[in-house]
């Protein structure tokens, strides 16, 4: 288990790029949640009704599909790393 962490840290010493896909990831949600309540409180000004059924209906799709575009970004900054750091570790023989 420590040559394990010692190797492990070993490659992120020596390959930047997978602290930037990881800061990327969480970056990139981060905006995507900001966008996601900035474009669904326009929407709603833009339907311009008090009934809460209609409300739930209309930004239930938009919420999904931010939903999913973060998942997707969480799937590529993790195989984003996950890439760097097993080239790194070939690179170092590891």
């Amino acid at each position: 288990m420590k040559n394990f962490f010692l190797n492990s840290t070993r490659i992120v010493e020596n390959n930047a790029k997978v602290y930037w896909s990881i800061i990327f990831g969480i970056a990139a949600c981060l905006i995507l949640y900001i966008a996601e309540a900035v474009h669904i409180q326009n929407f709603m000004a833009t339907l311009n009704t008090q009934d809460e059924n209609i409300l739930s209906a209309a930004i239930q799709p938009l919420a999904q599909r931010y939903s999913y575009s973060r998942y997707l970004v969480l799937v590529l900054a993790v195989l984003w790393s996950s890439y760097e750091y097993s080239s790194t570790k070939k690179k170092l023989g590891l």
